[in-house]
């Protein structure tokens, strides 16, 4: 009878094992691309937000090498986490597939399979003309809440998709991204408060993807409207091509973006940056946001103490001035937000000038 009994008691404690693994798996399996979720054991590398501390850990992993780097991934995860998970990847990989076999599609029927370029040609009819593709939508700016102060979605990738509008950081993005999936060439480059595509032409020569505009612009173009000096780009801050890797440590910075708005400057914030620079020393991006957050911390601290000197309000002093020394040192000169909305204003004019004068062409 206790032989019974103790081996009734171990398959009771069996299936209860069981059960317990499948709830566990039932309650984690999700719209994230990361397994984690609360319940699971993880570093905090973010202690206040588990989504946060998810995308940090994904993208760090791909710094790392730890796991294969995506940037379809990454910039996903910049914008699950701002809506704490409210977003579904297997949906964004699903609505991308679906573009990218109408851009396969598009090079085929062109017959320019052949051609390094092929992608860039297809990904710029995508993008500036009305056809089959994008549903006869072409994208354009977004002039409203560009900068996402009112609406920090206004900056996402998934935002336009949906709508086939966006700004300097989103539409470029969105082009990096369709450019990894159908293997095409393509690289994230900084000008002041700005992003655009590179990529090497058939004559091996770099082309520059204008997408506030849907145009091709010269380095000198880009130089002379934004104001650019030579010693930034002497420097690699503006007009430099970004790496893979690069590219991950741009993200993990922006990954702060949302974050401040959500918490503030915080150590988090400080350590995403610190990421970003290890892989990407000239991200301009990340020093400033570091430069940002290292003086509210530093001044936090001091309304707190009362203004007490010790060794924590020293060092919080040192990293703010070693990041301005740095950031002077690059060649770094501000661009205010009204100038860089009369640079788009005037992109905007050129693309209705060109139109007008190619239409006029074709019909005389």
């Amino acid at each position: 009878m206790k032989k019974l009994t103790r081996k009734r008691t171990i398959i009771i404690l069996c299936i209860a094992l069981l059960t317990t693994c499948f709830l566990l798996y039932r309650d984690n399996k999700s719209n994230t691309p990361s397994e984690t979720k609360k319940g699971i054991s993880v570093i905090a590398y973010c202690p206040n937000d588990e989504y946060y501390n998810a995308a940090f850990r994904n993208i760090l992993a791909m710094l790392e090498g730890s796991t294969p780097v995506n940037i379809k991934r990454a910039a996903f995860l910049i914008e699950w986490a701002y809506l704490q998970g409210r977003l579904d990847y297997k949906q964004f990989c699903n609505d991308i597939s679906q573009t990218v076999r109408g851009l396969n599609s598009f090079i085929d029927q062109a017959g320019v399979r052949q051609y390094r370029t092929a992608g860039n040609y297809a990904l710029f009819e995508y993008f500036t003309k009305p056809n089959l593709m994008n549903g006869n939508k072409p994208f354009s700016y977004d002039f409203e809440d560009f900068t996402g102060t009112d609406d920090y979605t206004k900056q996402f990738v998934t935002k336009v998709m949906r709508t086939h509008t966006g700004q300097c950081r989103s539409l470029p993005m969105y082009y990096k991204i369709l450019a990894e999936e159908i293997g095409a060439e393509a690289y994230l480059a900084q000008a002041p408060n700005h992003l655009y595509i590179k990529h090497l032409g058939e004559d091996n020569k770099w082309v520059n993807v204008e997408l506030t505009n849907g145009s091709l612009a010269s380095d000198a173009h880009i130089i002379s409207s934004l104001g650019i000096s030579a010693e930034s780009i002497r420097n690699r801050i503006y007009l430099d091509a970004m790496s893979e890797k690069e590219t991950l440590a741009f993200l993990l910075e922006e990954l702060t973006n949302g974050y401040q708005r959500l918490y503030g400057y915080n150590e988090f914030v400080i350590l995403c940056c610190d990421k970003s620079l290890q892989y990407y020393p000239h991200n301009i991006s990340a020093l400033i946001t570091k430069h940002n957050a290292a003086r509210t911390i530093g001044l936090a601290y001091l309304d707190e103490t009362g203004n007490m000197i010790d060794s924590t309000a020293k060092a919080n002093h040192n990293r703010w001035r070693e990041t301005a020394k740095r950031i002077e040192e690059l060649g770094y000169r501000d661009m205010p937000e009204d100038n860089y909305l009369e640079w788009v204003t005037t992109m905007k004019t050129e693309k209705l000038k060109l139109q007008t004068e190619a239409y006029t062409e074709i019909n005389h």
